[in-house]
């Protein structure tokens, strides 16, 4: 029984470890949406970058303040009426250790994560780790 458990730890760092190996890195992410969004009026600095996995004219530069909530975010895009989102927010200070948020945020849902000047948000209708 205790050879289960450790062979399962195992298996489940595996595969943490290989999604987070697919992930986009920060700075690459920053570059793809400063690249994708040419026209963009928004007020330099500060700023959130926001990028949508599947379709590259839905990606944004956000102005940043205090008090601005991950909700705000997604309600600016094509996510707001959504069930829900997958999202993927990657901090410049911790790229190399992976995203700081990784979760599903539903509809309904005010996540209380607090974002940060210059946070990449990935949008997502499911988890895509390729």
């Amino acid at each position: 029984m205790r050879i289960m458990r450790i062979l399962t730890v195992i298996c489940l760092s595996l595969f943490a470890m290989s999604c987070f190996a697919g992930l986009p890195q920060y700075s690459s992410s920053c570059q793809w949406i400063e690249n994708h969004t040419p026209k963009d009026k928004t007020p330099k600095q500060p700023w959130v970058f926001v990028g949508d996995d599947t379709v590259t004219t839905n990606t944004y530069i956000l102005h940043y303040h205090d008090g601005i909530l991950l909700r705000d975010v997604i309600d600016a895009t094509r996510y707001k009426s959504t069930n829900q989102v997958f999202v993927v927010i990657l901090r410049s200070d911790s790229y190399k250790t992976g995203p700081v948020f990784f979760d599903y945020v539903k509809a309904t849902e005010k996540p209380k994560f607090r974002l940060r000047e210059q946070d990449v948000v990935w949008l997502m209708s499911e988890p895509n780790i390729d």
